[in-house]
C-alpha cells in the first residue's frame, strides 16, 4: 500500500475504538492542489495513551504536545490529540496544553485556512474556516486573528512567506498588515528554524514574489544582515539554490555571527565570496581553476552572474579542460620519487618543490613528463637543502 491508503488504515484503526480521526494540515492542503506529498499529519479524539495502546510501534515523539508517531510498514505518521494551546512562552510554543474533544477548537489554534482543513477515511472533507475557497483563490489567510495568531508562535510569519514560494499565492490584506507590524518578534525564534523557512523559501518556484513581500513589509529588516542581499534578489528572475541566495546576501552586507552554517557550508560560502571578488571581471587562469576545483568555480560563477557580472562558465570549462593535471597525482614526478631518489625527508620541504613542480605544470611553463619534471625536481632540491645548511651556520 501507498502511504495514503496505509494512513485510512491508521484512521480506521484509531476510528474502530470510538474514537474521531482525520487527515489535517499540509498533506490535505496538497492533495486538493494535486501536488504529492509523503508527510501526512493525523488529528484525533485520542489521547497520546491511547493512541499508543491501539498500535505495536509508536514512538513518543511530543507527548508533551499531544504527539506520538506511528510506525506503520516503511510509513510513519504524527498522530496528535485534539488540543487547545494555553500561554505561549517567546512567541513559540505553548507553555501547557490542554486535550479536548473538538475537532474545531483543534482546528482554530492552527496557522493558516489552507491548513485547517480535514479529511477522513472515506475522503470526505471538513472544512471549518474556508480553506478550499482560500485555496481556489489562492490566498494564505491566518486563521482568525493573525495579530494573535503570529503571536502565540512568530515562526508562522516566515511560514506564510514560505508558502508564498512554494504555491505562489497572495498573501491577504490583514495578514501582510499583522506581518508588517509584528516582525520584530522573529528576533525571538531560534536562528536554526529561520535558516529552515529561508531554505525552503529560496527553494520554491515562485520565490520572487515571496521575497518581494519580504521586502514590501520591510521584513527582511529584521533577517540579521539579509536586508540588501534581499532587496537585490526581489528583482532576480534567475533560479539559485539556498546557498548561492545566502551567498548573495553575504556579499552585500557581511555576515552576521548569528547564521548557523555548518563547517563545510561556511567553508564554500566564504571559498566563494573570496573567489567572486577576484574574479568577477573575468580574471580566471589555470591556477585558480586547478587551486579551487571546477565545481566551485562554477559555483563562484553562478552568484556572479545572479550579482549581474558576465556569465562566464564556457570559459571556466575551457579552462578546466585544458589542465595537463587536475590533480596532484596526475603529475608524472611524485613526493615518492624524492623519497627515493634523495636523502631529504622533510615533508613540508618536499611539499614545496611539489607546488613548485604543480604550478609550472598548471601554468604550462614545463611539460608534464617525467625526465623534465625530476631534473627540476632534483635541482630545487639540492636548492632547498642548501638553504637549510646555510641557515644551520
Amino acid at each position: 500500500m501507498n502511504i495514503f491508503e496505509t494512513g485510512k488504515e491508521v484512521i480506521k484503526c484509531i476510528k474502530s475504538h470510538g474514537k474521531e480521526a482525520y487527515f489535517v494540515g499540509g498533506y490535505v492542503r496538497d492533495l486538493y492542489l494535486n501536488r504529492t506529498s509523503q508527510d501526512i499529519d493525523i488529528t484525533t479524539s485520542a489521547t497520546p495513551e491511547e493512541v499508543i495502546s491501539y498500535f505495536n510501534n509508536v514512538k513518543n515523539t511530543g507527548k508533551k504536545y499531544g504527539s506520538v508517531t506511528v510506525l506503520q510498514g516503511e510509513f510513519k505518521f504524527e498522530v496528535t490529540t485534539f488540543r487547545m494551546d494555553g500561554t505561549y512562552l517567546n512567541n513559540r510554543k505553548p507553555e501547557e496544553v490542554t486535550f479536548t474533544k473538538s475537532l474545531e477548537e483543534d482546528l482554530k489554534r492552527r496557522d493558516f485556512t489552507m491548513n485547517a482543513i480535514v479529511m477522513d477515511e472515506t475522503e470526505e472533507v471538513i472544512d471549518l474556516f474556508g480553506g478550499r475557497q482560500d485555496i481556489d483563490n489562492h490566498i494564505i489567510r491566518s486563521i482568525g486573528d493573525p495579530f494573535k495568531r503570529f503571536d502565540e508562535d512568530a515562526l508562522r510569519m516566515l511560514r506564510a512567506f514560505r508558502f508564498s514560494s512554494q504555491l505562489g499565492f497572495d498573501i491577504d490584506q490583514e495578514t501582510l498588515s499583522a506581518l508588517e507590524a509584528q516582525k520584530h518578534l522573529i528576533q525571538n525564534i531560534s536562528i536554526e528554524r529561520v535558516m529552515v523557512e529561508l531554505s525552503k523559501l529560496f527553494e520554491g518556484p515562485y520565490k520572487e514574489k515571496a521575497i518581494q513581500y519580504l521586502v514590501k513589509t520591510k521584513f527582511h529588516e529584521e533577517l540579521y544582515g539579509l536586508e540588501q542581499g534581499l532587496d537585490f534578489l526581489q528583482m532576480v528572475s534567475k533560479d539559485y539554490s539556498p546557498l548561492e541566495a545566502f551567498t548573495v546576501c553575504f556579499i552585500l552586507n557581511d555576515i552576521d555571527d548569528v547564521w548557523k552554517f555548518s563547517n563545510r557550508e561556511m567553508k564554500i560560502i566564504l571559498r566563494v565570496i573570496t573567489l567572486h571578488e577576484v574574479t568577477k571581471e573575468g580574471i580566471w587562469n589555470k591556477y585558480i581553476l586547478f587551486s579551487n576545483g571546477l565545481d566551485l568555480c562554477l559555483l563562484t560563477n553562478k552568484v556572479s552572474v545572479l550579482l549581474g557580472y558576465e556569465d562566464q562558465a564556457k570559459d571556466i570549462e575551457d579552462i578546466w579542460n585544458s589542465l595537463l593535471v587536475h590533480d596532484v597525482c596526475d603529475l608524472k614526478f611524485k613526493g615518492q620519487d624524492i623519497l627515493e631518489l634523495t636523502n631529504l625527508r622533510k615533508r613540508s620541504v618536499i611539499a614545496l618543490v611539489i607546488d613548485d613542480l604543480l604550478y609550472n605544470v598548471i601554468m604550462e611553463i614545463m611539460p608534464n613528463e617525467y625526465e623534465v619534471l625530476k631534473e627540476f625536481a632534483l635541482q630545487r632540491v639540492e636548492e632547498l637543502q642548501q638553504e637549510m645548511e646555510e641557515s644551520d651556520e
